[in-house]
C-alpha cells in the first residue's frame, strides 16, 4: 500500500507539472496592453499594416474591447479598407451606444448623406456632454487644455463637426427638406463653438455665394483667411533665401490644410479676390510644387484678370500641363480645361517663348527658395 500510495503521488506530481508546463506553453506571451502598447509604437512610425497586425491578434484575446475595436478601425482606415473599418466603428457603437463620440465621428467621415448628418449629430450631443462635465470640474481654459491632452473633445471638434455636416448639407444632401436652414444654421454652430475656425468662415462664403451673396461671401472669406494667412506669410517673411523644407513645419503656422487652402483660393477667385489667391497658391507651391490644381488655379486666376495677364496665364498654364505629363494625373476635366486654355491663348510670340520665359522661370525658382518674388503681369504676393 505504501508504495502504491507514493506511485500515486508522483504520478500526481509529475502530472501536475506537466498540466503546468502546457498552461505557460499556451498562455499569450503578450497582454493586450501590452500589444496596444506595440501597436502605439508602430503607428508612430507609420507602419499602420504591421500595427494593425498587433491589433487583430488582441482583438482576438479581447474581441469585446472598445479600445482595440476603435483602433482597429482607424487603422483599417489607413490602409484604406473602408468595408472593415465601418464594421469595428459599428461593433463598438453597439457595444457603447452612449458613451464616446470618436467612433461617430469615423462612421459620419465614411458614411453619406442624411445617415452621415446622423452620425455627426449623435457624436456632438456626446461631445457636448462631455465639455458640461469638464466645465464642471475646472475652469473653462484649464479643462480645453486638460481635455486636448487627453484626447478628449474640444469646441474645436464641435466646431468641425458642425462644419462637416454644413458641408454635406452643400452638397450631397443639398435637395433635402430644410437643407439651407440647416446648413446655415450648422454654420452659426461651427462659429459660435469655436470662432477661431478659419473652416467656419470659409463655409459660411460657400453659403453665401450659393446664395449670390457675393458682399457677404468676401466679408466670411476675409475673416476666415485672416485668421492663418498673416501666420503663414509672417513665416517665409522671417527666413528670406531658405528652402520651403528648412521653414517651421507649415502645419505650426497655418492649421488649414493643404487642400483647404486650395479651397481657399478656389473661393478668392470666385469673388475676384485675385491678388489673395495669388498669394495663397504661391505659398502653397513652397511647399509643394507638383500639385497639378495649384498650377491650374494659378494659370486660370490670371486668364480671368484680362489681356495683361496673359503671358502670366500661359506660364502657369504650361508648368501645370508638365506636371500632369510628369505625375500622369488622371483628372481628365482639369486637364482637358488646361488645354483648351492653352489653345485658346496660343503658343505667343517667340520672344516671350524665349527670353521673357527663361526669365520668368528663373523668377518664380527664386521666390521658391525664398518665399518671395514674383512674375511679370502678377502683383506682389508677400
Amino acid at each position: 500500500m505504501g508504495r502504491k500510495t507514493k506511485r500515486a503521488t508522483k504520478l500526481a506530481k509529475v502530472t501536475g507539472q506537466k498540466k503546468e508546463k502546457e498552461s505557460k506553453k499556451d498562455a499569450p506571451k503578450f497582454t493586450v496592453d501590452e500589444l496596444m502598447d506595440k501597436v502605439d509604437e508602430y503607428v508612430d512610425s507609420f507602419e499602420f499594416e504591421i500595427a494593425q497586425r498587433f491589433c487583430q491578434k488582441a482583438l482576438e484575446m479581447e474581441p469585446n474591447n472598445i479600445r482595440v475595436i476603435e483602433t482597429s478601425g482607424t487603422l483599417l482606415l489607413e490602409l484604406g479598407d473602408l468595408e472593415n473599418a465601418k464594421r469595428c466603428f459599428c461593433r463598438a457603437i453597439e457595444l457603447e451606444p452612449a458613451r464616446g463620440h470618436s467612433k461617430y465621428m469615423y462612421m459620419g467621415q465614411i458614411s453619406t448623406g442624411m445617415d452621415a448628418i446622423n452620425c455627426f449629430l449623435v457624436g456632438i450631443k456626446l461631445m457636448r456632454e462631455q465639455l458640461e462635465q469638464q466645465a464642471e470640474q475646472g475652469s473653462e481654459g484649464a479643462a480645453a487644455s486638460a481635455a486636448a491632452e487627453a484626447g478628449q473633445p474640444t469646441p474645436a471638434d464641435i466646431s468641425k463637426a458642425h462644419c462637416n455636416i454644413a458641408e454635406i448639407y452643400l452638397t450631397d444632401a443639398c435637395f433635402e427638406p430644410n437643407a439651407e436652414e440647416e446648413c446655415r444654421k450648422n454654420l452659426e454652430e461651427a462659429i459660435s463653438a469655436d470662432a477661431a475656425n478659419p473652416e467656419a468662415h470659409h463655409l459660411m462664403a460657400s453659403f453665401w455665394l450659393s446664395k449670390d451673396d457675393q458682399e457677404k461671401a468676401e466679408a466670411c472669406l476675409d475673416e476666415g483667411i485672416s485668421l492663418w494667412l498673416p501666420a503663414l506669410k509672417q513665416v517665409h517673411l522671417e527666413n528670406p533665401g531658405t528652402k520651403a523644407e528648412a521653414l517651421i513645419d507649415p502645419i505650426v503656422a497655418c492649421h488649414v490644410s493643404y487642400p483647404g487652402r486650395i479651397n481657399a483660393a478656389k473661393l478668392c477667385i470666385e469673388v475676384s479676390k485675385y491678388e489673395v489667391a495669388a498669394e495663397i497658391l504661391e505659398l502653397l507651391l513652397d511647399e509643394d510644387d507638383e500639385v497639378l490644381e495649384v498650377w491650374y488655379l494659378l494659370g486660370w486666376s490670371n486668364h480671368l484678370q484680362g489681356s495683361e495677364y496673359l503671358s502670366t496665364a500661359r506660364f502657369y498654364l504650361q508648368k501645370a500641363q508638365k506636371v500632369a505629363k510628369k505625375l500622369d494625373c488622371d483628372d481628365k476635366q482639369m486637364i482637358a480645361h488646361v488645354e483648351e486654355l492653352l489653345e485658346e491663348l496660343g503658343p505667343g510670340d517667340e520672344e516671350e517663348n524665349g527670353e521673357e520665359e527663361e526669365e520668368e522661370e528663373e523668377e518664380v525658382e527664386e521666390g521658391r527658395g525664398g518665399g518671395g518674388g514674383r512674375l511679370d503681369g502678377t502683383l506682389d504676393i508677400l
